[in-house]
């Protein structure tokens, strides 16, 4: 007697299983179906915008932003200028005269056992690696920072940034 239920029990499962399995492939529509009608409905529809693709180009800031330095400017009272007035007549000896070499700072590394860092720079397309408080080329290292470097050419500083590659 357990037999016949247990069989007329799996061939009910059976019956259950086939019947989803063809109305999940013939009984549903699928979506090309479901896209046809929508389109064949909307026939009449225009399409009255365009797909512009938007582009923009990233560029390298060589300035600090966040110096707020740039972007103030002081003011000064009226008998303080006139002071600074003064002081700007007088002219700077032969600062105009002095021709610097081309100068390219690329970085530097800090040794374990040394304490000045070795500074890698290009003067006049020839790759040099000194130290701070050297000369090569008239050319004083005084200071490197992780992003600029202090040298001196015939008295005078300047500050030249780190090239960017």
């Amino acid at each position: 007697m357990n037999k016949k239920y247990l069989n007329s029990g799996l061939i009910v499962l059976l019956v259950i299983i086939w019947g989803s399995v063809i109305y999940k492939y013939f009984g549903k529509q699928t979506h090309s179906q479901i896209a046809s009608e929508f389109v064949s409905s909307n026939h009449n529809y225009k399409n009255d915008y365009k797909m512009v693709k938007d582009t923009f180009k990233l560029e390298l800031i060589n300035s600090n932003p966040f110096k707020a330095s740039n972007k103030v400017k002081k003011r000064v009272a009226h008998g303080a200028a006139k002071l600074s007035q003064k002081k700007n007549t007088k002219k700077a000896p032969n600062k105009a005269n002095i021709v610097w070499p081309t100068i390219t700072y690329h970085g530097f590394v800090m040794g374990e056992n040394k304490s000045r860092p070795l500074i890698l720079l290009k003067i006049n397309n020839r790759l040099y690696r000194k130290r701070e408080k050297e000369i090569q080329n008239e050319v004083l290292l005084i200071k490197a920072y992780n992003d600029s470097l202090i040298v001196s050419f015939n008295n005078t500083k300047k500050t030249i940034q780190k090239k960017h590659d």
